[in-house]
């Protein structure tokens, strides 16, 4: 059995493998692509800060993504230079020397993996304050698009995916082993690409509380999965005027907070 399309060696390793066929009771052969996770080194002032397992795609994103969303830093200008080497370290110097190994805490969190937060970034988030709205039958036609465009996910099967598209246009989408990298992906883009966080992300991940605190530290309005909210996400997006919606589908969604920012 041949593979339907072909994807990046950099994303991918093509497998020979065996598929049972329980009703005839027979192995086949078979090609299968299994997704790539490479670990990065991230060096902030020439000390180590941290690891982090990703697939090889938007590391730049995702680096910048997190440590915005980490509070290591508030916009691209904090940074003053980037470097990525061969060896996946990544190298950064800012503009403000910051002590960072030894005083920050880390929270391991209920992402795959044992993804990390560091405790502060739930202190001191503000309020979402925008007049941003959206008609809820775009959210189910973004959904669609999601679902049917996953090319990693469909032939992996090893995936999350997030798609943020922005009231001035902008738009971006990308995929990763981990749920909260996604995040961390796409809100660098948006600040690499110095656009607005002003609109709607979708993610296949569940809400869980360091999902909602990313998107929260960037403010955006409305964040949208397929799958369910946590208590704790619930009450972050609560607490900064965030419109979550969680267990969509093609037929519909459900609303968990701050239903105003939907027309119908």
């Amino acid at each position: 059995m041949s593979m339907q399309k072909k994807l990046p060696k950099k994303l991918v390793w093509e497998f020979k493998t065996k598929t049972y066929d329980a009703k005839r009771k027979l192995f086949d052969k078979s090609e299968k692509y299994v997704i790539r996770e490479e670990s990065y080194g991230i060096f902030i002032n020439g000390k180590k800060f941290t690891s982090v397992m990703l697939v090889p795609e938007y590391e730049k994103e995702f680096i910048y993504g997190f440590l915005f969303t980490s509070k290591i830093i508030d916009s691209v200008k904090d940074i003053k230079s980037f470097r990525m080497c061969e060896n996946r370290n990544a190298y950064i110097f800012l503009n403000e020397y910051k002590e960072f190994v030894d005083e920050n805490k880390w929270t391991v969190t209920s992402g795959c993996g044992g993804g990390k937060v560091l405790e502060k970034t739930y202190r001191g988030l503000e309020k979402i304050e925008t007049d941003f709205k959206v008609d809820a039958d775009e959210i189910i036609e973004i959904f669609k698009r999601l679902e049917k465009e996953s090319h990693l996910h469909s032939h992996t099967r090893c995936v999350h995916k997030s798609y943020f598209f922005g009231r001035d246009g902008f738009t971006f989408t990308c995929e990763d082993i981990g749920r909260h990298n996604t995040i961390d992906k796409t809100i660098g883009a948006i600040m690499l690409n110095e656009r607005s966080y002003d609109g709607v992300i979708l993610t296949t991940g569940r809400l869980t509380s360091e999902m909602v605190l990313k998107c929260a530290r960037a403010k955006i309005p409305v964040v949208v999965s397929r799958t369910a909210p946590s208590k704790m996400g619930i009450d972050i997006a609560n607490n900064t005027n965030m419109t979550l919606i969680g267990l969509t589908s093609t037929r519909g969604f459900t609303v968990f907070t701050n239903e105003f920012r939907l027309k119908c």
